[in-house]
């Protein structure tokens, strides 16, 4: 009987997010979206500008415009050098120009 241990406690209501290092230093970012998808539709969109960040909260350049994202939709988008300032058509009927 002495040798018998309690369960371990568990904490339901705290999760740990994953968060990237390079997320912090990337200069362009791609944003999971949460809608119902069909077929083949990617679960992410992108790549966006960071405009500015703080801890938990990056502003991005989507669409045009400035938006406030949370930190728990994005991941860093890895685009090499030489592509920085090059076209990328989007959707067919949308092209985005990266800008650094």
């Amino acid at each position: 009987m002495q040798r018998l241990s309690h369960p371990t406690t568990r904490h339901h209501g705290q999760h740990t997010i994953f968060e990237t290092l390079d997320l912090t230093t990337c200069c362009h970012v791609i944003l999971r979206t949460y809608t119902l998808r069909k077929g083949l539709q990617p679960p992410y969109e992108g790549p966006y500008k960071v405009v500015d960040h703080l801890e938990k909260v990056f502003w991005i350049l989507r669409h045009g415009k400035e938006v406030s994202v949370s930190i728990d939709r994005l991941k860093p988008a890895y685009i090499p050098k030489e592509l920085e300032d090059i076209r990328v058509e989007v959707n067919v009927k949308k092209e985005v120009l990266l800008e650094t």
